[in-house]
């Protein structure tokens, strides 16, 4: 067959069709794997900070692990139920595995359907891993010897947490920081926890210039 321009115009416009479409594939995939690499590191942020707490109630008297273990536990309950506004509570259980203390995490949820228990990241309610892991740090905060001074600096905390919990979470935040007398510094995409926030500003980059607004 010869090739007339009528024949070359229909196989440009052929591949050309292959070739947007093979790369929308490829612009999908590329964005579920960043999706996918943020999810992994925010997993290995979370297990370090389990594995810190399982480290310290190991390395503890029976005492210290028992009032450590109330004081993690009435912190991120109160998280929980500050930010979902149901009757949420954590817990560690404790067990002897080769000689060694070891725990595991809970989040009871009850509600008319009775009790859930289940790990944070099983837990109802979009973001309670994340707002485990926030009370855990907080918690953990709060034990250090040497009292430790200055402010809280958090970076981008309760990013999973659902639009309906986060101006809960910016109220809990405020209330912790009010009890404590720790000031905190909060980097966030959310404008709700902005909004709640004594003093706000917003950081913007135009024409490869950062423009720093108090809001």
């Amino acid at each position: 067959m010869a090739l007339t321009v009528e024949v070359l115009e229909s196989t440009i416009q052929s591949m050309q069709s292959q070739y947007d479409r093979e790369s929308g594939a490829l612009e999908s995939l590329q964005g579920r794997r960043r999706h996918v690499d943020a999810q992994l590191s925010d997993f290995r942020e979370q297990l370090e900070l389990f594995e810190q707490v399982q480290w310290l109630l190991a390395q503890t008297t029976e005492l210290a692990r028992s009032q450590i273990k109330i004081h993690v536990e009435r912190t991120v309950t109160a998280a929980l139920q500050a930010v979902f506004g149901r009757d949420m509570r954590f817990e560690i259980l404790l067990r002897e595995v080769g000689g060694q203390t070891a725990a595991d995490w809970r989040v009871v949820d009850t509600s008319d359907e009775g009790e859930i228990s289940g790990d944070p990241e099983d837990a109802r309610g979009g973001g309670v891993s994340d707002v485990v892991s926030l009370a855990l740090r907080l918690a953990l905060l709060e034990l250090v010897r040497p009292k430790m001074g200055g402010p809280i600096l958090l970076d981008e905390v309760g990013k999973h947490v659902s639009t309906a919990h986060r101006t809960a979470l910016a109220e809990f935040l405020k209330a912790y920081a009010q009890r404590t007398g720790r000031q905190i510094i909060l980097v966030t995409h959310a404008e709700e926890l902005a909004s709640a926030a004594d003093v706000a500003y917003r950081v913007e980059r135009k024409n490869g210039v950062s423009e720093v607004v108090q809001l």
